[in-house]
């Protein structure tokens, strides 16, 4: 049976501890406040207030927590995961070295590179560790509420098969994948183009013009993915296909929801889009590997360069035409 610590109590976090506590597996919520603490052991997450209680969840703000875990799970932001490593680092300095699971979706802005993957940044701060990849279509709220959901673990054979068998039991259906490349840019990527697909919603351009942004946005993923290295089979998978389908649903997904706003004129607040601060970096990776991504092109216009909306769905369909 595996010790295992989630750092970070949002949404996800909580969800996740949800699943291994239906599991019947130990498990410890590392947070920042006592707040948090006092709601997540009332079986409360801070961050689903429309969820009902479930059992109590075993949280503390007791970074010490992480010295004797042999699975971590980090569900932070994107931009938090670099102290994450750094607290567990120092924490598990004199223990054998846990599996870390990376839950965000995003690329970490690099000051040298332009942009990192986060498994390159977690193998360079915590070469100690083997690290996977966690991803798949699933909203936190119906995970924590118990609802079932299937994701996937990408990394080595080792800590894949230790996920996967963490969570038997629980309404959570692991599948295994070695393509952490893969995983991890899909997962990024379809944030980016669920921004695009709620923008055409917002602007009221109908059911075809969604259509289109998913299924060209996908052909994006998969030209990226090619170029960066991964497996293309992975584009059609649970974190390619099956996490685009869903956050491309309607407004339960934020990024979506913060395309929505953005096509209405308003001014969202990017906070919890991960797909709004993802953005900058794989539009730099697109220029530098020379990748055609038009869609990642014109929500960073969008988002980062205050280019005029109607201006950027002009430009895209003035686009020659290409073969599919």
């Amino acid at each position: 049976m595996s010790v295992n610590v989630i750092v970070g109590g949002g949404s996800w976090g909580s969800a996740i501890a949800s699943s291994l506590q239906r599991a019947q597996q130990p498990v410890t919520i590392l947070v920042r406040s006592q707040q948090a603490v006092d709601m997540l052991t009332q079986g409360k997450c801070p961050k689903l207030p429309n969820c009902a209680p479930i059992a109590p969840l075993a949280a503390t703000t007791d970074h010490t927590c992480l010295a004797g875990a042999t699975v971590i799970f980090v569900a932070v932001p994107v931009k938090a995961n670099a102290e994450s490593f750094d607290i567990i680092k120092t924490q598990q300095a004199g223990s054998a070295p846990a599996i870390v699971v990376l839950c965000a979706k995003g690329i970490v802005g690099d000051d040298q590179a332009g942009a990192m993957l986060l498994t390159k940044l977690a193998h360079s701060m915590i070469p100690r560790h083997d690290v996977a990849v966690f991803s798949g279509p699933s909203f936190a709220d119906e995970v924590f509420s118990g609802l079932p959901a299937a994701l996937v673990a990408a990394g080595g054979d080792h800590a894949t098969k230790t996920i996967q068998n963490t969570f038997e039991g629980s309404n959570l259906r692991v599948y295994r994948n070695t393509d952490s490349v893969g995983v991890t840019l899909a997962g990024a990527m379809k944030n980016v183009i669920a921004i695009a697909a709620g923008c055409a919603v917002g602007l009221g351009l109908g059911d075809n013009a969604k259509a289109a942004i998913l299924t060209r946005g996908l052909s994006e993923i998969a030209r990226f993915s090619l170029v960066m290295g991964a497996k293309s089979d992975t584009v059609y998978g649970l974190a390619g296909a099956g996490d685009l389908a869903l956050t491309c649903a309607g407004p339960h997904s934020r990024n979506m929801a913060f395309g929505m706003a953005l096509g209405r004129g308003e001014v969202p607040s990017g906070e919890l889009a991960e797909g709004s601060h993802t953005v900058a970096s794989l539009a730099h990776l697109a220029a530098l590997h020379k990748i055609d991504a038009p869609i990642t092109k014109a929500v960073d216009k969008l988002v980062n360069h205050g280019e005029d909306l109607h201006q950027i769905v002009a430009g895209l369909l003035a686009r020659p035409a290409h073969t599919e």
